[in-house]
Formats: C-alpha cells, structure tokens, sequence
C-alpha cells in the first residue's frame, strides 16, 4: 500500500519537490484513500480485486497498439520489420488477453454478494 502510494505520489509531483514533503503528500494521498474503505464498509482486498478486475480490459487496448506499431509503422521503428511468426504470435496472445479481460469482468457482482 505504501508503495503503490509513493509510485502514485511520483507521477503528480515533480522532481523538484523535497523528500519531505513528498513523503507529507504521500501521508497524506493514503488517508485520502482510506476513506472510501470506510464509507463503503469493505476490506480493502475486495476494492483491489474490483480494480484489478476492471483493469482487465484495459491490457488488450495498450497492447493492440504496440502490436499495430508492429504490423503497420515501420517509420517508427526505423525500418526494422518483426518476423511474420512473432506478430502471429504477438496477435494470439492479444486475442487471449481480450478474452481474460472480459472473463475478469465477470465475478465482479459475486464480490459485493
């Protein structure tokens, strides 16, 4: 919890703000956190499976376009062309992660029963 707080921290911050008083805001983003485990009355472990849960689709969106920049953008690669078999590859592990993210969805009434 601390860290996933502090890696939060890190990306709304600059690198210019001291330690300590990164470290206050830190303090401060998990108290904020902390109130909706108390206002919805659930363990922690249940939102994280939520979260985890609804990252699920999120996956194959980001990995659709890196395989998209391998199929289509060599200019962006600067040139260099990937082997057929490792796209194919690429491409049915995509469609696996599809599958995964929508599976991951479907447990989520069962956490709150």
């Amino acid at each position: 919890m601390i860290g996933a707080s502090y890696t939060s921290v890190t990306f709304i911050t600059e690198q210019t703000v001291s330690p300590r008083i990164r470290n206050w805001i830190t303090v401060a983003f998990i108290a904020v956190c902390a109130i909706p485990y108390l206002v919805l009355d659930q363990t922690p472990q249940t939102l994280l499976i939520f979260a985890g849960a609804v990252n699920g689709p999120i996956l194959p969106i980001g990995f659709a376009l890196v395989l998209w920049v391998a199929w289509r953008r060599r200019d962006l690669l600067q040139g260099y062309r990937y082997p057929v078999w490792l796209a194919v590859i690429g491409t049915l592990t995509w469609l696996l992660t599809i599958y995964l993210g929508w599976r991951s969805l479907e447990g989520i009434a069962a956490l709150w029963a």
